[in-house]
């Protein structure tokens, strides 16, 4: 697995959740909103895919592959969620 295989969910890791992510807002439902508003909507729907598709495939050990496959630079914990939660969450949102 790797993070090209998840391409459009790799663009929003990178470019909405850096280290200077908290200028897009404060909450995930604000970076999200502004990632929405400002990507294509078959973007969009292709993150939301990416994401269900890796929770599929990840398996049993999903914080160990979520590290490996992205190498991100956002700790889902520091949201007080676990991997599993926050990219649910992340999906939902979408």
């Amino acid at each position: 697995m790797s993070s090209e295989s998840f391409s459009a969910f790799a663009q929003l890791l990178g470019g909405w959740f850096h280290q200077d992510f908290d200028l897009e807002g404060d909450t995930l439902e604000d970076i999200i909103a502004h990632y929405k508003d400002a990507t294509d909507e078959a973007e969009v729907r292709a993150a939301k895919r990416d994401i269900a598709r890796f929770l599929e495939q990840s398996g049993a050990d999903l914080d160990r592959s979520f590290v490996e496959v992205f190498s991100p630079d956002v700790d889902p914990a520091g949201w007080g969620l676990t991997t599993k939660e926050w990219l649910e969450q992340i999906r939902d949102l979408l």
